[in-house]
């Protein structure tokens, strides 16, 4: 799952199928797993929901209490989500291959299993966009990663 569609999906209470809220941002920690979902509580403020608290249906969010909801002031979050987006990618002969243009995500244990790579328009209405397996990526600098060769296709 990409973690921008993540963004947008209803919290539904497990039980009652009640809708309590709207995802508005994944907030991915240091180890590349999700931490936390910031969410937009219906008829109150926003709220934050741990990683552990949270189940992915096909396209919601379950949480089985309300009471897991925490209460959450406006911050700026050190997601590793934002810093890593744009970054530019090369394969390990120094060719670029794109940008980072999303994060995928593994439903069942909220870790992050490998980006997707935005290469432009002409080549990903071509090609598509690659996804490119989180192992097979070394990130060199602030700003950019390498991939070994055997990362140039999607292997999970």
């Amino acid at each position: 799952m990409k973690l921008r569609h993540i963004k947008q999906m209803p919290v539904f209470l497990e039980n009652s199928a009640e809708v309590v809220g709207t995802v508005k941002k994944a907030v991915i920690g240091d180890d590349f797993s999700l931490s936390y979902v910031v969410i937009e509580r219906v008829g109150n403020s926003p709220g934050m929901i741990l990683s552990k608290d949270i189940w992915f249906g096909e396209e919601t969010l379950l949480i089985r209490d309300v009471d897991c909801i925490k209460s959450y002031k406006h911050g700026e979050e050190l997601s590793i989500y934002e810093q890593k987006l744009g970054d530019i990618v090369f394969d390990d002969k120094g060719r670029e291959l794109g940008k980072v243009s999303d994060f995928v995500l593994s439903g069942p244990d909220k870790k992050v299993l490998g980006i997707e790579v935005f290469s432009g328009a002409i080549g990903d209405l071509l090609h598509g966009r690659q996804e490119i397996n989180l192992e097979q990526i070394s990130w060199k600098s602030a700003e950019s990663a390498v991939v070994s060769n055997e990362g140039r296709e999607n292997t999970w």
